[in-house]
């Protein structure tokens, strides 16, 4: 009775070692709700792309960047690598059929004479099945399962990357368009004193001011040629920037939007955090890679216990050529094998200790990135809000200035001010405006932001998907 009971417990140690344990995603500490108030359980990530800014110029631009852009292209191709690793990995699972064809010829002393030689030949031709591990124990199973969450991250990076240069596009764009502005408001500003210091250059000729105000307006001018030369050489730069990102050689960007195109909404909806962990590809492949990591773990561990393998002949065999193919030359053989290691030098507990490192690794990556998700979103947020803040002020204090500008050249025009006040006076209109274009184009890059921060502007293929449900029904 005692004998059995041993068995029966030996019995369960074995059926535990046969099973692959499920991934069950870690538990981890989520808000309820953002710091910042979105006021809906909507997301900016369930609009698509365009719906940002609906311009054909940046649609035409994105569609380019995905088609030719170096990066993503780099990307399909390590999708196609461990889509190719997983096949193979996944082909272990079953026994390898190939023909064998073989021909032996040996000689050998003659055992009533050791003067004389013996020859013997053997010819053999049929299907083989070379040595395949019978997957008693599902070590096979859970390195299949490893290849194909692999693959899974794999995928879920490159559609990180493609929503990350949709973003890009969008960004570069939106830089460009700003810089547009500042480089037409610094050309009015150029223009306007221009005529002022010819008007200028005209009192001093007349002995009416002196020479202070004539180099305080050639001064004031330079100023702005010197910010007219370095916006350029940002346009520019930006300009080839975004040629390299849409997949072109540096060169002119065509286009006709205007950063005032564009309305802002309100309030951005952000949705539910517990929505992260679903929407974003970086958190999803973080989560692959840890499952990954558990089943490199799991096949370790059962290396410990006895491989079974199989070798399997069926076909022909025959000591002549000539008579291979009789039907009296049929032959087969079946092999088994069982292999338990005994002594490794400590190289089964060292894979052991290395994929469970692994998993340690890719535990905390997977918790850091959930953490990044929440920081990238937490902090577009609160940028939108009080950049359009920032904005609504930043547009007081243009206003402001431009008025002070125009009183002020009045009352010099009149005698009662200064040039140094005039002077002083454009220099913070001029630095108003600037100032408040930039401003704006933050606003609109803090939507750009929150939209990939949530993981939206992009669904994945159909073909991809399907795949992905092929590999899953695949998987044992």
């Amino acid at each position: 009775m005692k004998t059995l009971r041993l068995s029966a417990a030996a019995l369960s140690l074995c059926l535990a070692g046969c099973m692959t344990p499920e991934f069950k995603r870690p538990a981890v500490e989520m808000p309820s709700a953002w710091r910042t108030d979105s006021s809906t359980t909507e997301s900016l990530a369930d609009y698509p792309w365009g719906a940002l800014f609906r311009t054909a110029e940046l649609q035409t631009l994105i569609n380019a960047a995905l088609a030719g852009n170096s990066d993503l292209r780099i990307a399909a191709a390590r999708v196609e690598l461990l889509r190719a690793q997983y096949g193979i990995q996944r082909a272990d699972l079953f026994p390898t059929v190939a023909a064998d064809a073989a021909y032996e010829r040996n000689r050998q002393p003659s055992a009533a004479s050791a003067v004389e030689n013996r020859s013997s030949e053997v010819h053999r031709f049929g299907l083989a099945m070379p040595s395949w591990e019978i997957d008693l124990w599902g070590r096979v199973r859970s390195l299949n399962e490893a290849a194909y969450r692999n693959f899974i991250a794999s995928e879920e990076n490159r559609r990180a990357l493609h929503i990350s240069l949709i973003a890009q596009v969008a960004q570069t764009y939106l830089d460009l368009m700003s810089l547009d502005a500042q480089l037409e408001t610094a050309g009015q500003t150029a223009k306007t004193r221009t005529e002022s210091l010819r008007l200028v250059r005209l009192r001093f000729n007349n002995g009416v001011v002196s020479a202070v105000d004539l180099h305080q307006a050639e001064s004031l001018l330079a100023g702005a040629e010197n910010t007219i030369a370095d916006l350029e050489r940002r346009r520019t730069q930006t300009e080839n920037a975004l040629s390299v990102l849409v997949g072109r050689n540096p060169g002119t960007i065509i286009r006709q939007s205007r950063l005032s195109d564009f309305a802002l909404p309100p309030q951005l909806p952000a949705g539910l955090p517990s929505q992260l962990i679903e929407r974003r590809p970086d958190v999803r492949a973080a989560e692959n890679t840890l499952a990954a990591s558990e089943a490199n773990v799991d096949a370790a561990r059962k290396a410990y216990l006895p491989t079974i393998s199989l070798t399997a002949f069926l076909g022909f065999i025959s000591p002549e050529g000539s008579t291979l193919f009789d039907s009296n030359r049929r032959g087969s053989s079946v092999n088994p094998a069982i292999t338990l290691p005994i002594f490794t030098a400590g190289r089964l507990d060292s894979s052991v200790d290395a994929a469970r490192a692994q998993q340690t690794i890719a535990l905390e990556q997977y918790r850091q990135s959930i953490q990044v998700a929440l920081r990238e979103i937490e902090d577009a947020l609160v940028a939108y809000q009080r950049l359009r803040e920032q904005r609504d002020s930043q547009q007081r204090i243009a206003e402001a200035e431009q008025k002070r500008l125009r009183l002020t050249q009045s009352r010099y025009r009149g005698g009662v001010s200064s040039y140094f006040e005039v002077l002083d006076a454009e220099r913070q209109s001029f630095s108003a405006d600037l100032s408040l274009l930039q401003t704006t184009r933050d606003v609109y890059a803090s939507v750009v932001q929150l939209y990939r921060a949530l993981g939206g502007g992009w669904t994945p293929p159909a073909e991809n998907a399907q795949v992905s449900q092929q590999g899953s029904a695949a998987t044992p």
